[in-house]
């Protein structure tokens, strides 16, 4: 959504989200996300959930690690299913012990 509005609305990415929230007539008018959710479902990759025992291992990692708590509890839930690879820009996933990340060049 970001993107797009970003790219429709001409708005800056900084305060972008913020934007939106006060703007719902803008946001009806993106489209490109959900295009992009139906692409998502449509293949392969396999969605996880957050298991509730999870949330206190999230909120752990985020202690120890000093991630924000929706990496933490990224972390947390990739832990929990052995997975050890991320793909991400985000360089705070650096940080993790036993984790790969691999970013957009």
């Amino acid at each position: 959504m970001t993107i797009q509005a970003s790219a429709q609305f001409g708005w800056p990415f900084a305060g972008i989200g913020n934007r939106l929230r006060t703007n719902p007539a803008e946001v009806r008018k993106l489209t490109a996300f959900r295009q992009a959710i139906d692409n998502i479902l449509k293949s392969k990759l396999h969605i996880l959930t957050i298991a509730r025992d999870l949330l206190a291992v999230g909120a752990a990692l985020s202690q120890q690690i000093g991630l924000l708590t929706n990496d933490a509890l990224i972390i947390a839930v990739m832990q929990a299913h052995g997975l050890t690879k991320i793909a991400t820009n985000d360089t705070d996933f650096d940080r993790v012990p036993g984790i790969t990340r691999y970013a957009a060049n």
